[in-house]
């Protein structure tokens, strides 16, 4: 028998910018709270300056083919249409791909060894939270189309 999804409450909608800009920023506090902690190199630090501008342009390859598809952008929105171009042909989720990537780059950035932590929670609360709610949406819309997508294509890469 499968789950049948109602809408979920519209605190999800801001759990992934929350996981974005909440743990990004936490990773240069820490930096700032504990300059102990701050163990990285300068050369890993503008790596990880590096590794945000690459996620930054995923994540813009990806809002347009979600806008040029005119489908949301909101998690907790019914799906228009299944997106099976662009990113989104090599990850399911590719913005939240981006996301973590731009969680390690601030950890990097920051040269603190504690903020290695916050790309991990973010991939915690994105994968364990976010991703089934979408999943499930995503199966009740579009059915077998949607199962054989999941197997021709990896939820993260």
């Amino acid at each position: 028998m499968q789950r049948k999804l109602s809408r979920p409450p519209t605190f999800f909608n801001h759990v992934p910018d929350t996981c974005l800009f909440g743990l990004g920023g936490s990773a240069f506090v820490a930096a700032w709270l504990w300059p102990s902690a701050v163990v990285f190199p300068t050369m890993l630090r503008w790596v990880g300056v590096a590794v945000i501008g690459v996620a930054l342009v995923l994540i813009a390859a990806t809002m347009s083919t979600l806008w040029q598809a005119r489908t949301s952008t909101n998690p907790i929105d019914a799906p228009s249409q299944l997106l099976m171009a662009g990113p989104f042909s090599w990850s399911r989720n590719p913005l939240y791909v981006a996301y973590v990537v731009i969680l390690c780059g601030c950890a990097l950035a920051s040269g603190s060894w504690l903020a290695l932590g916050c790309p991990l929670l973010g991939f915690v609360v994105i994968n364990g939270l976010i991703i089934p709610i979408e999943e499930l949406r995503m199966a009740e819309e579009f059915g077998d189309d949607y199962r054989r997508y999941c197997q021709q294509v990896r939820r993260w890469l």
